[in-house]
């Protein structure tokens, strides 16, 4: 997918938006386009830009949104002042937000012309940097990037293999790497550079070649030079450097790119012929000098420099430069040391005034001016960008910046002080400041030049022939002059944006035909002298901070060829490639074909993904199922039959194919009579609701599979006693939209034996609300039936018929029921070798609250069911439960106080926002359910449910067979104190039926969500068979993560309903013990932390006994064998190694806290730290020429000195101490950054002689140096 012109916002999120075009005179080649939002754009934005995409008018048509979260359809007409992210657009990265055009009732739909993208498209953020757009109000780009908010179907695989008449091929943006596609056209433009990469050759082996960047830069220059398609893919060259895809979406300075491009190439080319190629053709030299004005003696150095930065103005000036020139005249311009800034002289041994400043000795053949546009205003600590004028030749005379040695001396003295301009850009060298600053040093100047015209609206034309035309004449005349320094313009790198981000793009070149062209990301096309000179920049007058602010399209960076005869050349042509080049070009070409002939099968092939429910684990599993179009789905099945291997589980004709919606679990259509029918059509069928997903159901053997139709929905219906006040199911019914309200009471009496003349449906729809559905010839669609539903039951709403719904009885219970949630948990096995292990004892039951002593827990080893025992004082059959306060608990036993430092946090609450606790905290009082059980009231029967998925937020099926009659039904009205919290009722519902599951016990619970969990744990006390103290709750994350749930006072609001939990033991903490968790440090591997256990330290214990004790119930539980003398427990905090701990320390020097965190590290051979004041650290090598890492290796330190740091890594590496340069890793371990991150953005010269001082600032082990 074309990525070019993606908005990039610096403080907000982006959506993604597909748009498909379901009207009816639609164009079928462009029906879908991809639409990349900030949050804060507002529906009738989208709609316009929708709109504009289309060609459509914006109030013709009406654009539906199919919200994720709910799987509702909002019509985005009705909400045009509201910002999208308000009616429900997802901003979570890898969210794809659907959204389809239809035609507007009463409306005809009308097309419309769009223009070019101007100044109004800018506004939505052309920008290649994360940043927001900025304001182009001085602008008039020529030509502007094209409109940047969307990613248009205009670009498609047809449009992509045609060349566009230029003769010239584009290169596809990643996300944002407009800055490097304009690089990389520039050097594939350079006739010289290209050749000498030609010529190179690659030695290495196929699996180097990923890696190698200029095998990779001569493979894309090849497909820039001979594919037929308009655009290429640069990801092959990307990875060469090292990026991973999310550092598509970094962005990066072309100058600095371009130097670790070039510092790679010079590494790869070491030891060839073209070992010296980067300095042959870029590098120039120049002196940097001082010179006493009293004996004229002059010091200097010569430096060498591969471009020229050039700053726009004079610090602290509100005039620009007016020209490349002028600005270069300054540049070399001396400073004078006076006053107490006197330069010592060794020949006069005084201090005298002296000049200093640079002369340029040898200027390169391909010359690179930087123009330092980009400024940092002290004033308002913003970064700005300086808009000015500054002109620039075609033809650039460089010759009277050669000093020779007889000019030399005339030169130097004719300089007066009334043309001096200070600056302190004082090198350019390799290794100077100078290329590395953003900001231009100096004091104040007077410029000399022409009157500056600027015109508000046509900024930087140069309307007349003024000075730029003059100064290209005057060169013209000079080219027929003596001097080898004249230079031609060929690369124009162009900035359009503001100092806070933009879009980069180029103008280009050609030395053959000696026309211009635009390369913008794919797109390349001609230009002319005025988009050229459209590019100097300009504007009014506004002060020397004016571009804070504001956004404007100018030139970034300038690329000039010397002419010089002898070197200039044309690039080679396909003819005159090298042998090697020609047999990288038949490699590509014959890839090319079969990418071609593998797309054309992929166009006739289908993936399909096909689930299927385990029929004794209940669990849900998938499968990738690719298959030809023309496959019929008799064969699609009998495939998926065969791949999941169920030969010997089910025959197959007891299972089909059907639609399935994975996300709210249901079936959406089955296929009778279409088992003859190829998959391509049936998959065609279903385009309308945009599900693909098949799942091969199965059935019992007498059982008739069920006929799904479109438009089906999956109800989850409870069945309501309203004398009893008890509630059953949930059941799931299927029912159609296209049902009457009558036709489907008719289904559930059906279903549910019920009669269907006196049935009262009751449906719940947002925020918790019930509505009696009072019109039977009313469809359900009508009434408000939609993707997941739930409705109540009952034969009467009251005893009193008369009695409106809203005041009756059923509305009561049901209000009470809102809130009830089932959990299905998982019961461990109380062995009595493992209750022993754990000094766990037996449960107590307290007869005056829990029943009687006589079964002891709930749970009795002959019976299916649950008994309810009667308590003293109450009459027989009465269901109750215990009315003690909930138990204090053990704060660290809990994992009170968790710190939530670990990646794989001990706590579920470690998943929670801020906000999400507000959410989950206690109910209000006034919320609390008030509801009695009668003394003899009968225990309630869930019904047989057809076999169908069930709605809702769940993973699973369920039947829900009739339950044991000693299911325990309650609710709770007890007086809670958990955690010494002020008293409080709660009346909560919680029901308990056992089960069986693939032999585990399981319980299935129903209670109500405002149940805080120490209540619940009470409630399951008896179930489990072990006191609350000595067993934890856990839940299932989608990484297969398990999360304790640990704070007993939070309610049970983020359970979802048919949640599996799973219920395990584990003693309770003594004085002085706290709770923590083990993990695995694995340095060199993708993930280095590796959650091993929970494990209990007690003050006093020896961290050797500690290891030995962990690593022996590694080996006992999960064969994890691990030598005692080859591993050591560190600290770990975060993600970070912390401080080693020694074999003979104890836990009560070193310190330990609730929920604490350690790392088992296995070591290569025996621990050689033996003391706590060494320090052991991390180093890894960083190799600049191949841009990879290497492992990571540790090294220990006696002391503190970088001395001995580098002696330790000399003898570890081979490498002299005197060549090593030490660098500090960033963030947490393992310290990851891109290439150009540790080339660049890293300090290797520390100015400093101890690891504990700055930067380093390292005074335990575990800290990251690298190293080259």
């Amino acid at each position: 997918m074309c990525l070019q012109g993606m908005v990039c916002v610096l403080e907000e999120g982006n959506a993604l938006c597909i748009v498909r075009d379901q009207t009816t005179g639609r164009n079928e080649s462009t029906n879908k386009i991809n639409i990349i939002v900030p949050a804060s754009t507002t529906v009738q934005e989208l709609l316009q830009e929708v709109g504009r995409k289309y060609q459509y008018d914006s109030d013709s048509f009406e654009l539906l949104l199919q919200r994720s979260s709910d799987s509702n359809m909002i019509v985005l007409n009705e909400h045009r002042e509201k910002n999208i992210e308000a009616i429900g657009v997802n901003f979570e990265s890898g969210t794809r937000n659907m959204f389809i055009i239809t035609d507007l009732p009463g409306t005809t739909l009308r097309k419309v012309t769009t223009t070019d993208a101007g100044e109004d498209d800018m506004l939505l953020g052309a920008s290649a940097s994360p940043t927001a757009g900025g304001d182009y109000t001085h602008s008039s780009p020529a030509p502007p990037p094209p409109p940047i908010m969307s990613t248009s179907t205009e670009y498609t695989y047809t449009s992509a293999i045609i060349k566009p008449d230029t003769g010239y091929v584009g290169l596809v943006n990643q996300a944002m790497t407009c800055y490097l596609n304009s690089l990389l056209q520039a050097l594939y433009m350079t006739p010289e550079f290209r050749n000498a990469l030609y010529k190179w050759e690659f030695d290495g082996t196929e699996q180097e070649e990923a890696k190698s960047i200029p095998y990779q830069l001569q493979k894309l220059f090849l497909l820039l030079q001979t594919s037929a398609k308009s655009a290429v893919e640069t990801t092959e060259l990307t990875r060469s450097f090292g990026w991973h895809s999310n550092e598509a979406w970094q962005q990066h300075d072309i100058q600095e790119l371009c130097r670790v491009m070039f510092d790679a190439l010079e590494q790869k080319f070491k030891n060839t012929q073209h070992s010296d190629l980067i300095l042959r053709l870029y590098e120039g030299k120049m002196i940097d000098y001082v010179k006493c004005l009293d004996c004229s003696t002059e010091k200097s150095r010569e430096d060498t420099f591969l471009d020229i930065p050039l700053p726009v103005r004079p610090f602290g000036s509100t005039v620009a430069y007016g020209s490349v020139e002028e600005a270069l005249r300054a540049f070399v311009q001396p400073e004078t040391l006076d006053g107490n800034n006197q330069y010592f002289c060794e020949k006069c041994n005084k201090k005298c005034d002296a000049h200093k400043g640079l002369k340029f000795s040898k200027f390169p053949y391909l010359l690179t001016l930087h123009l330092k546009r980009f400024d940092f205003d002290y004033q308002t600590l913003h970064r700005i960008k300086l808009n000015d004028k500054v002109v620039f030749p075609d033809l650039l005379n460089l010759n009277s910046f050669i000093l020779t040695a007889a000019s030399s001396k005339e030169d130097s003295e004719t300089v007066t002080e009334d043309m001096i301009v200070k600056n302190d850009d004082s090198s350019t060298t390799d290794s100077g400041s100078a290329l590395d600053d953003e900001s231009c040093q100096g004091t104040d100047t007077t410029i000399l030049t022409q009157d500056i015209d600027y015109q508000e609206d046509d900024e930087g034309i140069d309307m007349s022939n003024g000075p730029n035309h003059h100064e290209n004449e005057k060169n013209r005349r000079h080219t027929l002059q003596r001097g080898p320094y004249m230079y031609e313009l060929f690369s124009i790198m162009i900035h359009s944006g503001s100092a806070s981000g933009g879009h980069y793009y180029a103008y280009i070149k050609d030395f053959k035909s000696k026309e211009w062209f635009c390369f913008n990301d794919q797109t390349v096309s001609r230009i002319t002298k005025d988009d050229i000179q459209k590019t100097y920049g300009g504007g009014p007058l506004k002060g020397y901070y004016s571009g804070a602010y504001s956004s404007s399209t100018n030139a970034y960076m300038l690329m000039y060829r010397q002419i010089d005869k002898t070197r200039n050349c044309d690039a080679l042509s396909a003819e005159e490639f090298p042998p090697h080049i020609k047999n990288l070009l038949l490699k590509i070409q014959q890839k090319e074909e079969s990418d071609r002939l593998l797309l054309e099968k992929e166009m006739d092939m289908c993936k399909l993904k096909v689930y299927f429910r385990h029929l004794t684990t209940n669990t849900v599993t998938y499968i990738k199922l690719p298959c030809e179009n023309q496959t019929i789905l008799r064969e699609v099945t009998f495939i998926a039959y065969k791949i999941l291997k169920l030969e010997d589980v089910i025959p197959l004709d007891r299972c089909r194919l059907v639609n399935y919606d994975h996300l709210q679990d249901t079936i959406e259509c089955s296929f009778e009579g279409r088992e003859e029918d190829p998959i391509g059509d049936i998959l065609y069928i279903l385009r309308s609701n945009f599900k693909y997903d098949l799942l091969l159901e199965t059935r019992r053997e007498d059982q008739n599979f069920e006929v799904y139709r479109i438009g089906g929905v999956a109800i989850k219906v409870f069945v309501v006693n309203v004398e009893t006040e008890e509630v059953d199911g949930p059941t799931i019914v299927r029912g159609n939209l296209s049902q009457t309200v009558k036709e489907f009471k008719g289904t559930l009496a059906k279903v549910l034996n019920l009669n269907a003349d006196t049935l009262k449906i009751v449906l719940e729809k947002y925020s918790n609300e019930s509505r009696l559905l009072e019109n039977d010839d009313k469809t359900l669609k009508v009434e408000g039936f939609f993707g997941s539903n739930k409705i109540f039951v009952a034969n009467s709403c009251d005893e009193d018929p008369e009695k409106p719904y809203v005041i009756s009885k059923l509305h009561k219970i049901i209000d009470r029921f809102e809130h009830i949630i089932t959990l299905h948990l998982v019961l461990p096995d109380l062995d009595k070798e493992t209750l022993d292990k754990l000094v766990i004892p037996p449960l107590v039951v307290d007869v005056n609250h829990n029943g009687s002593s006589d079964c002891s827990p709930k749970s009795c080893e002959n019976c299916d069911t649950l008994g309810v025992e009667e308590s003293d004082g109450s009459a027989a059959g009465t269901t109750a439960r215990d009315n003690s306060p909930q138990p204090l608990g053990d704060a660290e036993d809990e994992g009170m106080g968790a710190t939530g430092h670990s990646d794989q946090s001990a706590s579920e609450d470690s998943s929670l926002t801020d906000s999400d606790r507000t959410i989950v905290g206690d109910a209000p009082d006034e919320c609390l359910a008030q509801l009695s059980s009668p003394s003899d009231s009968p225990p309630g029967s869930d019904q047989q449910n057809v076999s169908s998925p069930e709605e809702g937020n769940t993973n699973t099926y369920h039947s829900f067979a009739k339950e044991p009659s000693g299911a325990t039904e309650n609710w709770d009205d007890e007086e809670a104190d958990t955690y010494n919290t002020a008293s409080r009722a709660s009346n909560y519902y919680f029901r308990a039926t056992p089960y069986k599951e693939d032999s585990h016990k399981m319980l299935k619970v129903l209670v109500d969500k405002r149940m805080i969990l120490g209540t619940l744990k009470k409630d399951l006390e008896t179930y489990v068979g072990v006191p609350l103290e000595y067993f934890k709750i856990y839940r299932l994350y989608s990484n297969q993560q398990e999360y304790e749930c640990a704070r007993l006072t939070e309610t049970l609001s983020t359970f979802r309903d048919d949640e599996k939990l799973t219920v395990r033991l584990g003693r309770a903490l003594r004085k002085g013990e706290h709770r923590g968790k083990v993990y695995q440090l694995l340095l060199n591997a993708k993930e280095p932390s590796k959650f091993l256990c929970d494990w209990i330290l007690g003050k006093g214990m020896l961290v050797g006994d500690a290891k030995r004790e962990i690593l022996e119930e590694l080996k006992r539980k999960y064969s994890i064998n691990i030598s005692y003398d080859r591993c050591r427990l560190r600290k770990k905090s975060w993600k970070n190694p912390g401080k080693v701990y020694l074999d003979t320390q104890k836990f009560e020097d070193i310190s330990l806290f609730a929920n604490w965190e350690m790392f088992l590290q296995e070591l290569p051979g025996p621990e050689p730290a033996t003391s706590s004041i060494q320090l052991l650290l991390f180093v890894r090598q960083w190799c600049p020429s191949t841009l990879e890492l290497k492992p990571f290796d540790e090294v220990l330190l006696d002391g503190t000195t970088i001395s001995e740091l580098k002696e330790k890594i000399s003898a570890l590496s081979g490498i002299p101490v005197e060549n090593l340069e030490l660098a500090k890793g960033q963030s947490s371990f393992p310290c990851d950054m891109s290439v150009l991150g540790i080339h660049t953005e890293l300090d290797w010269a520390p100015q400093t002689v101890t690891v504990d001082s700055w930067p380093f600032n390292i005074y335990e082990d575990g800290h990251v140096i690298l190293y080259r």
